[in-house]
């Protein structure tokens, strides 16, 4: 059934075959239970080859149910594959040529409406849209959200089933937030799926989410949809913490982009090759961060495509406008490290270094609390509650994106935090956290707190 693509041809449509197993898989767990002689009506809005349709007329077919299958798709010569499908299975249905997100649906409604639709990332200027999605999704929303939008509104109120394919970054991503809204508003998530390997071309993590619909209600119970990928990875939950304000009471947090990147190319240094006179402060990017730890000076960077054994960064090099910045950030600070399985971060109490792109700075308020938050940072409770912050954003399924605004919102233990800070600052990272634990009041012998603790130690750095 399939059909003949070059590979860019499929890459600018977001054409990648669902591989047979999760076909089956979606199609199992999302049709309705039916009777004899009852009538089900089935969309795939993107229907490729049609061998969701397929799957799903057998299925039913096989309870004795009366399948009208309904698939549409924008690639001509897929729209032919699929027609062939049904025919060599001896499935009744239509197959159209055409955009299911610009289509006019009018009234219809579906029992059933599943697929796998098209990722089109909206980073790329290939696939760009270049405008908010229509769907109620931001200007980054992959095109695949949209569809998402598309199929809850298709399915009959009434119980109508959503079953889709979706890019896992559909779980958390700012974007793709006002979809998942209206989509808690009109259906409950019944089903899911997930992966931490890539199980087919795409080359992003997916999910499979099954929903039922219903007639809506304005204050509808909001899903968890991280709860995907945590539950997936063995995330423990939280257990009730002893509080006072949050991160951002306490340190102004932040990240910087690729200007800073490219403004720092010209005045990076290697120290072995010698640096001239004038202050040279020391580069730290994400690599050389370890929880309570910076490894600058015993471990090489790649920066700019250069190896580089202890960079540095010449002030004198820098642009009016990088400087500005260059000196903004030499101040005590904790630098954290991005796309990490647990937050590392480390103290620079003396204002030393510069960090690099994607590091993120957390500069405290009063300079004598930058032990405490590298600490509260290098615990259990921060990593469980980024991940459930956070799950799906990273680049790979087993890492966390961290943002600084949301970062900002990590709660702040009720108890004293000078133990822990000792503790990091003497290279004791374990003892920090469990000390960290019992500053939010977390009695470690209870087995929700025991699983959090095992669960960060066993994802702790080994180097």
């Amino acid at each position: 059934m399939a059909v003949p693509q070059t590979v860019d041809d499929r890459k600018g449509r977001g054409d990648f075959p669902t591989p047979p197993f999760l076909v089956e898989l979606v199609v199992a767990h999302n049709l309705p239970r039916v009777g004899s002689g009852s009538p089900v009506r089935v969309l795939d809005p993107a229907c490729g080859d049609g061998r969701f349709l397929v799957a799903a007329g057998r299925a039913l077919q096989a309870v004795g149910a009366e399948p009208d299958l309904h698939g549409i798709d924008i690639d001509a010569p897929s729209v032919g594959a699929a027609t062939s499908a049904l025919a060599t299975a001896g499935l009744a249905g239509r197959i159209e040529h055409g955009d299911a997100l610009r289509r006019d649906w009018g009234a219809s409604t579906y029992d059933v409406v599943l697929g796998n639709p098209p990722y089109l990332s909206q980073l790329a200027t290939a696939t760009r849209r270049g405008r908010r999605s229509d769907y109620g999704g931001g200007p980054y929303a992959d095109t695949a959200v949209e569809f998402l939008a598309l199929a809850v509104r298709l399915a009959r109120p009434d119980g109508g089933r959503i079953a889709l394919v979706l890019p896992q970054s559909v779980l958390a991503s700012r974007d793709a937030g006002p979809v998942r809204a209206e989509v808690d508003r009109l259906a409950a998530m019944t089903w899911s799926w997930w992966s931490p390997q890539r199980v087919f071309d795409a080359n992003v993590y997916v999910c499979a989410l099954g929903f039922t619909r219903h007639a809506g209600g304005s204050d509808p119970m909001p899903t968890d949809w991280r709860r995907v990928v945590t539950s997936g990875l063995g995330v423990p939950d939280l257990p009730p913490l002893a509080t006072s304000g949050s991160l951002g009471d306490r340190a102004a947090l932040g990240a910087d982009f690729r200007d800073q990147y490219y403004g720092l190319v010209p005045a990076v240094v290697d120290e072995l090759d010698g640096y001239g006179a004038g202050p040279t402060p020391p580069l730290v990017t994400s690599g050389l961060v370890d929880p309570g730890r910076c490894w600058w000076g015993a471990r090489p960077v790649t920066f700019a495509r250069r190896r580089i054994e202890r960079p540095r960064v010449r002030l004198d090099r820098l642009s009016p406008r990088m400087r500005r910045w260059a000196d903004a950030q030499l101040v005590p600070k904790v630098l954290v490290a991005n796309q990490t399985r647990v937050i590392e971060a480390v103290a620079d109490p003396l204002g030393e270094w510069l960090p690099s792109v994607p590091l993120l700075t957390a500069r405290p308020l009063d300079p004598s609390a930058v032990g405490a938050i590298a600490a509260v940072l290098t615990s259990p409770v921060a990593s469980a509650w980024a991940w459930h912050r956070a799950a799906g954003t990273g680049l790979s399924a087993t890492s966390l994106r961290l943002g600084p605004r949301w970062l900002a919102e990590l709660p702040w233990p009720a108890g004293s935090m000078e133990p822990a800070a000792a503790a990091l600052g003497r290279g004791d990272v374990a003892g920090c956290g469990r000390l960290v634990m019992d500053a939010y009041r977390l009695d470690p012998s209870a087995p929700a707190a025991s699983e959090l603790l095992s669960w960060w130690t066993d994802r702790l750095p080994r180097r």
